[in-house]
């Protein structure tokens, strides 16, 4: 895309933004200082689909980096904009960071965008003290990947808070379960879980010195 056009749709006001609020011209823009602080590295992307609705669930430790790195690591590796869950409902913040992507972590939300055929990320508890240790799924979440059909994709997200090398490898997508309801949407959680986890012990493999 044109950096030209881009920046003349910014003057005459012709830039579109979702129902969500996603300005795919504004992440355009602010694409080459991102690539300054982060540089990501990703594996698996090609398990994501081209279309369609998704979710993607990913590690975090101090939930800083991760939610920019999930989301331009699959930008430049699919193509696909990344609307990932965590955007706090307050001014100016909240409205900077949706129109980069960002959503509220509501269930209606993420809901709407998988019936709306979005990719969706949804990241793990944080795990401060347990550098690879996939923490604990949000339940409510998760349940409308279960309630729409949606498949689920672990991913594990590496990297330094103060660095800029970062690491983003997908898992092929989780097996559904065949029953409905709550026990259904915490069952799905922890086979996302235990996919995030996997892929955390395959780069990190588990020993008595490191947990």
């Amino acid at each position: 895309m044109n950096e030209r056009s881009l920046l003349r749709r910014r003057f005459d006001g012709s830039y579109t933004v979702d129902e969500w609020g996603l300005d795919p011209d504004l992440v355009q823009l602010v694409s080459p200082v991102l690539a300054l602080r982060w540089q990501v590295i990703v594996e698996g992307a090609e398990a994501l689909p081209e279309a369609g609705p998704a979710l993607l669930v990913f590690s975090r430790r101090f939930g800083m980096s991760e939610p920019f790195v999930v989301s331009r690591g699959v930008r430049h590796a699919t193509g696909r904009y990344v609307r990932v869950a965590g955007v706090p409902d307050v001014a100016p913040v909240g409205p900077a960071l949706r129109r980069l992507g960002g959503v509220l972590a509501r269930s209606d939300e993420l809901a709407g965008l998988l019936r709306a055929d979005h990719l969706v990320a949804v990241g793990l508890g944080a795990t401060p003290r347990h550098r690879h240790h996939a923490g604990r799924p949000p339940l409510d979440l998760l349940a409308p990947a279960r309630a729409t059909g949606a498949p689920v994709f672990p991913a594990a997200v590496t990297g330094r808070e103060l660095g800029r090398r970062w690491r983003l490898v997908i898992g092929p997508p989780v097996e559904l379960p065949v029953t409905r309801g709550p026990l259904a949407v915490e069952e799905l959680a922890e086979r996302a879980r235990v996919g995030v986890q996997a892929l955390l012990d395959q780069q990190f493999p588990p020993s008595a010195f490191r947990r």
